[in-house]
């Protein structure tokens, strides 16, 4: 409500000055508290919002480990990069085996015997059609043909059917002197990508000069070879893909337990704890305010928050806590090298893991992941983040006790600004009745002045 006011005018004090600074009082007593209220409840609700954020960063980090095939990573290695290329993946398990390239995985190549000066030269002297198949059982493939189609516009028709091809003009003469030759691969390797010339009523003399191939390997264990239409195979060892480069052999690949991705894995998770640790310290201070004479404290949005306390309480227990049921050497983290500090974080400590692994690597992948009757420690932890951070958990209540907090405050400091608004108006009008009145009886003593002073002169 706008208020246009000339107070004093009568009576020669600042009334606007007074109504202000009354307004400004009653303001605070009506308003004021409310929205350092609300102001300290948006601030938890934000803090709330970045625990929780960071408690999900922790959960991912946990899930790298609580999963038996991917918690120990593996690393695979060959000892002739030159004809066979590694890798480990999940389910990838420790070992050595040799490995006999005897030949590689080749799509078909169809090429033109007869070359033409040009890539805008023709190709046929009559119509036709040109077909040809991809595979034995592959539909016919066809490409319409006549006196004025050049071996540019060939090309780019078959391109144009994909059909699993790829087609090109090549010049296989100088520049000086060119001679074009229409060339066209399977794009996939395999005797299911050959290619079968069924009609060529060019001038150019289309043929296969290349067949398809499948990939044969030796491989140790096996008394018969292997055959693949890729170079690349993951189905022979369990884990590790192959990348076939070239025939030779016997080439060993041997996969082990990936140490150092192992130990990153477990400091990503040590560090994801600590932040959720640090951020509560942090947002949980208690600091007395400066100039205070009644002591005034001022706390951190996270301060005296139970909720918090008790989802980072029972994380550091499920992290710190003794596992039960499994049949390794470790039933806790501190046994692999992660413990609690004085702070209340977690270190770790990557030569105690290292020596752990070694001398137990399947009592420390049980700790991790579990066994079929019993839970790990990852396990544990990422099922705990997830109850209170999923639907109806600890982080969900607390946010929408918050917002209901919120909410209630708006609308009664909504109600307070328009009790200061009807304060302010009723203060307005009553110094209004005070002018009227003060400058009535200043009117009136002016009149008796002059009618008395009138009378003495006469």
């Amino acid at each position: 409500m706008a208020f246009i006011t000339f107070g004093g005018l009568a009576t020669g004090l600042d009334t606007n000055g007074m109504i202000d600074k009354l307004v400004a009082l009653e303001r605070r007593r009506s308003v004021g508290f409310l929205e350092l209220e609300q102001a300290e409840s948006q601030a938890k609700q934000s803090a709330i919002g970045s625990f929780e954020a960071k408690l999900l960063s922790f959960r991912s980090a946990a899930s790298a480990l609580r999963e038996v095939e991917n918690a120990l990573s593996r690393k695979a290695s060959s000892t002739d990069t030159a004809v066979l290329g590694v890798s480990a993946g999940s389910g990838a398990l420790n070992g050595s085996t040799s490995i006999t390239v005897n030949s590689l995985a080749r799509g078909a190549i169809a090429t033109s015997s007869t070359g033409v000066a040009a890539s805008t030269a023709t190709v046929a002297a009559t119509s036709g059609t040109f077909q040809f198949q991809v595979g034995a059982s592959g539909p016919t493939q066809s490409v319409n043909v006549t006196a004025s189609t050049t071996l540019e516009e060939l090309v780019t028709e078959i391109n144009d059917l994909g059909a699993g091809v790829t087609a090109s003009a090549v010049n296989v003469g100088t520049s000086s002197s060119p001679d074009y030759r229409l060339r066209f691969a399977s794009t996939g390797t395999g005797t299911s990508n050959a290619l079968t010339i069924l009609s060529d009523p060019t001038a150019i003399g289309v043929a296969v000069t290349q067949t398809a191939s499948n990939a044969s390997l030796t491989v140790s264990g096996f008394a018969t070879s292997f055959t693949r239409e890729s170079n690349v195979i993951g189905d022979i060892i369990p884990g590790v893909t192959l990348d076939l480069k070239s025939t030779g052999g016997p080439v060993d690949v041997t996969v082990n337990t990936d140490v150092k991705s192992v130990g990153d894995k477990l400091a990503a998770v040590v560090n994801a704890f600590n932040d959720i640790v640090n951020f509560v310290t942090e947002n949980s201070t208690l600091e007395q305010e400066t100039g205070s004479d009644e002591g005034t404290v001022n706390a951190g949005p996270l301060a005296f928050d139970g909720t918090v306390r008790a989802i980072v309480s029972g994380l550091r227990s499920s992290l710190t806590g003794s596992m039960s049921g499994l049949s390794g050497s470790y039933s806790l983290l501190a046994e692999v090298g992660i413990k609690s500090t004085q702070a209340g974080t977690l270190s770790f400590d990557r030569s105690a893991f290292e020596s752990a692994l070694a001398a137990d690597e399947e009592g420390t992948l049980e700790l991790f992941a579990g066994i079929s009757s019993s839970d790990g420690v990852f396990d544990v932890v990422y099922d705990w983040v997830g109850d209170a951070t999923g639907t109806g958990g600890l982080i969900e209540v607390r946010q929408s006790g918050l917002k209901s907090t919120l909410t209630t405050l708006q609308e009664r400091i909504q109600a307070g600004e328009r009790s200061v608004s009807a304060y302010e108006a009723e203060l307005r009008a009553t110094f209004a009745s005070l002018e009227v009145l003060v400058n009535s009886l200043q009117t009136q003593g002016a009149f008796l002045q002059s009618a008395l002073g009138g009378s003495k002169s006469s």
